[in-house]
């Protein structure tokens, strides 16, 4: 997903609901803070992205808060 596309998504949503994620077995509320921009490998065919590492390219990648 592209953060145009975030966007997008997000416009359907009603605007004045506070937004959480999961941290552990618990919630915390999202602020803006908590979103980063981190330089992190390529997209593997199955979908998931690793961390930063020497042998591979890496790409950035708009980041939020999770488990």
């Amino acid at each position: 997903m592209k953060v145009s596309e975030l966007i997008e998504l997000l416009k359907t949503y009603p605007q004045d609901l506070p937004v959480v994620y999961e941290m552990m077995s618990e919630h915390c509320l999202l602020e803006g803070k908590d979103i980063v921009v981190k330089s992190l490998c390529f997209q593997r065919e199955d979908g998931w992205v690793a961390n930063k590492r020497p042998d591979k390219p890496t790409i950035e990648y708009l980041v939020f808060p999770g488990n």
